[in-house]
């Protein structure tokens, strides 16, 4: 990707707000707004003698439409436990939300004229957060034992109810969710445990029959009108309600993060590469004729598609990609 000279993040804001961290998540706010979450690098003989909240984690905002040395602010937050990014373009909070797996589901709200305080999904009640996505303007936590929550306002999470859950050991294990998607909020599809698929249709929730009972990881509403499902292995589905086919059963190691459709096409990253379905089979991209290496977290928003790995960001908007994070080398 040589679309342009370097990154757009300069030399001396990388090194205050990039250097020493890695990057666990993007999200796109609009076109112009990028929020990272990063975390402190830490030598694995010390981190073994952390606990995970006890790792720094940092919020940057990265303002794109801005080329001068001071287009990115960032904002350390202390007890995050695997934290999870989101944002929230509601009209009563246009910003990034930052969720931590811990006992109350406590989410950090940045920008949109908030700095906290921390709100609780769940107080008390482990959530088990997976991820957090939003749906027509409103922002969704999506947690484990089949658990969904929706921020109605700021501080306030509700329960989505409607999904039963049942109590019997087994079943808990099997049970999801780790993604959400939409049509519109009267078809929504929920996914995760093994092979538990669920249907919104503006009334009711009702479980989906599905043909394996893998490990599902991601679930994609697309603007082709079908509904994709990954499993485990890397594994690609496509289909609606309890009607679906496998399109590619591949053999990886590790689940895709994120799927996302962008530019009429289904775009598949995981922690160690970027693919997309070409309509046959799962391909690597191409850009100018020159294959696209690029892996880790996604997200697609207002003609835009980012992803970043442990220590790079790069956009496209269909046309060009853009470095926006790069090391600096001496």
């Amino acid at each position: 990707m040589n679309s342009i000279p370097a990154p757009h993040v300069s030399r001396g804001t990388w090194a205050d707000v990039y250097q020493g961290h890695e990057i666990v998540g993007v999200a796109i706010r609009d076109r112009n707004t990028l929020q990272t979450a990063s975390r402190k690098a830490i030598p694995p003989d010390q981190a073994t003698h952390l606990l995970d909240g006890q790792i720094p984690t940092r919020v940057a905002t990265i303002f794109l439409d801005d080329m001068s040395d001071e287009n990115v602010g960032y904002r350390e937050i202390t007890g995050m436990t695997h934290p999870r990014l989101g944002v929230s373009r509601a009209a009563f909070h246009q910003g990034v939300l930052l969720a931590s797996m811990d006992r109350d589901g406590d989410t950090y709200p940045v920008g949109g004229g908030l700095d906290g305080p921390f709100e609780k999904i769940d107080p008390g009640r482990w959530p088990g957060l997976q991820r957090l996505k939003c749906i027509a303007g409103q922002t969704y936590a999506v947690a484990l034992a089949r658990r969904l929550y929706r921020r109605t306002a700021v501080g306030r999470w509700e329960p989505v109810g409607g999904i039963p859950m049942s109590t019997d050991e087994a079943a808990l294990k099997a049970a999801g969710f780790r993604d959400l998607d939409a049509f519109s909020e009267s078809d929504m599809y929920a996914v995760g445990g093994h092979g538990d698929v669920w249907h919104f249709d503006g009334g009711h929730w009702r479980q989906m029959g599905f043909p394996t009972n893998e490990q599902l990881a991601t679930v994609t509403c697309a603007g082709d009108g079908n509904v994709y499902v990954t499993s485990e292995g890397g594994s690609l589905w496509v289909g609606q309600h309890s009607t679906w086919r496998l399109l590619e059963q591949r053999g990886s190691s590790v689940l895709w993060n994120d799927v996302r459709w962008f530019d009429g096409r289904l775009w598949l990253a995981s922690d160690y590469q970027l693919r997309v379905w070409d309509g046959r089979e799962i391909v690597a991209p191409e850009h100018d004729g020159k294959p696209v290496l690029a892996s880790g977290h996604m997200d697609a928003h207002d003609g835009l598609l980012a992803i970043a790995d442990l220590w790079t960001v790069s956009t496209f908007d269909g046309q060009a990609w853009r470095k926006v994070v790069a090391p600096y080398r001496d």
